[in-house]
């Protein structure tokens, strides 16, 4: 049996924020006077559960806290598999789906990202990303990496290898494969993001735009499904053990579908498409 056809490059990324259906559209200009009460109550609120999770120290109770808190701002993280959680792993591997992932991901447990691009300082640290103060190759930011990685008493590291954000639903990005020179085993952590009236992510979209959308909406669900961890074989280019775990994740249910990564973590569609390469794994 033949494999299925890659999904276009366009698949991946939805361009547009509004629906193009137009009872739904009806239904969203009937909904605004109501998210725009929300935006501005939400915005106040945010402001408040910045503040409580800087105040307490990173613990279960606070991660409890700051996640029911999340609910009032329209953020519902569901978890599937918890008992794989952690299990020793000391890098954690997820598709890439909107700017919040990995906040939403230290809400069920304590993990630490690496700022890929960006100016370093305060909006880095307040949205949750952990400052290495390499900006050189990937060859420095690995050996940053594998430095942090071998004090035990660091959280384990987070990482997204597809480098930019898609809608998570036709397929993913191909892994980068750098995330996978730090350690001999990651474990696979699946995305899966809904909201209604609107999409999730928008390409090229900044992070304070999604946050604004975020807390406009009723709510959007994050389901992060933990799956077993995977070792590298002996001998294991990385090249190699970064597509076996894409393989192995069946990553959304959709087929994975391979486009050249960019480094640096900013990706427009005309780039994407014309890296895209014909193969879905």
């Amino acid at each position: 049996m033949e494999p299925p056809a890659a999904p276009g490059p366009e698949r991946l990324f939805d361009s547009h924020r509004l629906p193009t259906d137009g009872f739904l559209l009806l239904a969203l200009l009937l909904y605004a006077p109501v998210g725009l009460c929300l935006l501005v109550l939400r915005v106040f609120i945010g402001v408040h559960v910045f503040l409580v999770s800087c105040a307490l120290p990173d613990s279960v109770v606070r991660r409890f806290i700051v996640r029911v808190m999340c609910s009032v701002l329209g953020l519902l993280v569901r978890q599937s598999d918890p008992r794989l959680r952690g299990a020793g792993t000391r890098v954690f591997i997820a598709n890439h789906v909107t700017p919040f992932d990995h906040n939403v991901v230290s809400l069920l447990t304590s993990c630490n990202t690496p700022a890929l691009s960006g100016a370093p300082g305060f909006i880095c640290w307040s949205r949750g990303f952990m400052e290495l103060g390499v900006t050189g190759s990937r060859a420095e930011l690995v050996d940053s990496l594998k430095e942090y990685s071998a004090q035990q008493g660091n959280p384990p590291l987070l990482l997204f290898p597809e480098e930019a954000a898609t809608n998570g639903r036709a397929g993913l990005l191909r892994f980068s494969s750098w995330p996978f020179s730090i350690l001999d085993e990651v474990q696979p952590v699946a995305l899966q993001v809904r909201r209604p009236l609107v999409a999730v992510s928008v390409a090229d979209s900044s992070w304070i735009t999604e946050l604004l959308w975020t807390f406009f909406v009723p709510f959007t669900v994050y389901q992060v499904r933990w799956m077993p961890s995977v070792p590298r074989r002996a001998d294991e280019p990385s090249e190699d053990f970064a597509l076996r775990v894409q393989e192995v994740g069946g990553w959304a249910g959709t087929g994975i579908c391979g486009i050249a990564a960019l480094w640096g973590g900013h990706r427009v569609q005309a780039e994407v498409q014309r890296a895209f390469l014909d193969v879905c794994v």
